[in-house]
């Protein structure tokens, strides 16, 4: 672990000082413990005993009971700040981590799996919430420091045996270094699968339906084995380690015990040595082999936590929107695209360049085959990607001077997908409009598009919760419900992606009623499947091999007889053939 990684992970733990005024406390309450019993059990041994001074007996086993119980009492307290710290260490990086997420560049959250960033949200963070209050503040303030003291005591019994048992577990140290090594990359490879097995099955979940009916249910299955064979594969391989790695540390403990036993027994057969010293030894030895075996756990949970805390830290360092645009945007009363061109990778061109003007009142509907850039030419107004060369200019300013909340509120953007959350159909249409929207201007917009009824006769009228599986809504009134939602916001730019591709004729006609009273005096940028919706538009700009390569009405396309022309000809045709 680097100074940059440790830094970036104490910016992330919340209560920091009382973190480690805690991790000081317990070091300090672990070593008067450790330092205290081998003198009173040396006392009570050589000398009480010996001596039969019961009085001295009762007094020191007084003391060393005091220290026990104050032991338990400040261990009980200590452990209960401490998994609080951890609750609000796991907050903190949450709010940290999502916040990053909404702050992201779409170009960046497209390259993600959305499953991964459920797992790295959910069961990750509470794993690297962990990592400082409990492996660092385990292993340095408490088994490190033990580990030190134990060392040290060794040394004062009898600093010849001392000095060979400390050279038994430094070889065995020197010795064991590999299987460490082995373990970090062990987990970080388990890390990567887990993170790409909860992907998958996050992703799965939420497309049930789409399973089902495609029938996708084996293939997903046997994905979903085959990463669960590779995670089987690679917690067995650790486990081996750090089985090995423990056996291998208990029989070089054993070498010391038997060495204390050896060296010991003699010295006391030579009337030089204590039994007092060779018990001791022989306890503090089991307890160095039971605070390395759990610097060894720490050890190990620290490298899984660190891969979590890496994954944390990684997502929280993806590249955010830049917003260094000062100008307030109260209204937007004209678009000009100026030789914009666009690439997400900087080697594929995806529009090449687009040039037009266009003011309010006045529809622009948008027209060619499918991955000609129609999405990506709307995406670029409210700025979820950024323009490779050229400029767009609002209101004849470069729309990047405007602050990019302030060009985001004066434009409302209508997806394809009915977008729909888990709440009240009153909740779902306010989400996202100013707060001091009314009931009655909800429910008089609904009426305006004809969702109203529908409504009323659902349990709970408008206040019927709903989500995006819910049946209590057809797709389209799904989708007249985010118009309902767009109309609210009154925006100057409407957006509206392909939204009548998927229904029926009957619901096309309310989503037209829709239109028509949502794009009043407004700019609206319109992506047409249906060519019939957009016949009456102002502008039809047709795009074909990354560029616009006819514009203008209607009647003036098709008498060029052109692009449009040929495809407005075929949609004809086949609407007539499905009708026949």
């Amino acid at each position: 672990m680097n100074r940059e990684t440790l830094k970036e992970m104490f910016n992330f733990t919340k209560n920091k000082k009382k973190t480690i005024v805690l991790g000081i406390v317990i070091m300090i309450e672990l070593l008067i413990y450790t330092f205290s019993y081998p003198f009173i059990m040396q006392r009570v041994v050589d000398e009480a005993i010996p001596q039969e001074n019961i009085h001295l007996v009762i007094f020191l086993s007084c003391v060393l009971i005091a220290i026990v119980v104050l032991r338990f009492i400040t261990d009980r307290k200590c452990n209960i700040l401490r998994k609080n710290y951890c609750y609000d260490n796991n907050v903190e990086i949450k709010k940290k981590t999502f916040k990053s997420i909404q702050e992201a560049k779409v170009r960046e959250l497209d390259k993600i799996q959305a499953g991964n960033l459920f797992e790295i949200v959910g069961s990750q963070s509470w794993e690297a919430a962990n990592l400082f209050i409990w492996n660092f503040i385990g292993i340095i303030c408490v088994r490190l420091a033990l580990t030190i003291a134990i060392s040290i005591i060794l040394v004062l019994l009898d600093f010849r045996l001392g000095c060979i048992i400390l050279g038994i577990f430094a070889i065995s140290y020197i010795i064991l270094t590999p299987f460490y090594f082995k373990t970090l990359k062990v987990y970080k490879k388990l890390q990567n699968i887990v993170i790409e097995l909860q992907g998958n099955i996050n992703e799965y979940i939420e497309a049930y339906s789409t399973t089902k009916t495609l029938k996708l249910e084996e293939i997903n299955l046997s994905q979903i084995e085959i990463l669960l064979d590779k995670c089987k594969k690679e917690m067995v391989k650790s486990s081996k380690i750090i089985s090995l790695h423990s056996a291998l540390f208990s029989l070089f403990t054993f070498g010391a015990v038997i060495a204390i036993l050896i060296i010991g027994g003699n010295e006391l057969t030579l009337g030089i040595g204590l039994a007092s010293t060779v018990m001791l030894m022989v306890d503090y030895v089991d307890d160095m082999n039971k605070h390395m075996k759990s610097l060894l756990e720490h050890v190990h949970g620290l490298n899984n936590r660190y891969h979590c805390f890496l994954n944390i830290l990684k997502t929280s360092k993806i590249s955010k929107e830049v917003d260094e645009g000062t100008l307030e945007l109260k209204q937007i009363n004209s678009i000009e695209f100026k030789d914009i061109s666009l690439s997400y990778d900087g080697i594929n061109i995806i529009l090449d360049k687009i040039n037009f003007k266009v003011d309010k009142p006045m529809q622009i509907a948008i027209v060619g085959k499918s991955g000609a850039g129609k999405t990506s030419l709307v995406n670029l107004l409210p700025r979820f990607y950024e323009i490779t060369h050229g400029s767009i200019c609002i209101n004849g300013k470069d729309y990047r001077e405007y602050k990019l909340e302030e060009l985001r509120n004066n434009i409302a953007y209508v997806f394809q997908e009915p977008v729909i959350f888990q709440k009240t159909i009153i909740e779902n249409i306010q989400f996202g409009n100013r707060k001091d929207v009314t009931r009655q201007e909800i429910i008089q917009i609904c009426r305006q598009i004809g969702l109203d009824k529908k409504i009323m006769e659902l349990p709970n009228g408008y206040d019927t919760c709903i989500d995006e599986k819910s049946d209590l809504l057809s797709y389209g009134e799904k989708q007249l419900l985010s118009f309902a939602r767009a109309i609210l916001k009154n925006a100057d730019v409407i957006l509206l992606d392909e939204v009548t591709s998927n229904l029926d004729l009957e619901f096309e006609e309310s989503i037209i009623k829709a239109t028509k009273e949502m794009l009043k005096n407004k700019l609206s940028f319109v992506i047409a499947h249906r060519l019939n919706t957009i016949k009456h538009s102002d502008l039809i700009l047709f795009i074909e091999n990354k560029k616009i390569v006819e514009m203008g009405t209607h009647d003036e396309l098709m008498s060029k007889q052109g692009y449009y022309y040929n495809l407005y000809k075929t949609k004809e045709s086949q609407e007539i053939m499905k009708n026949i």
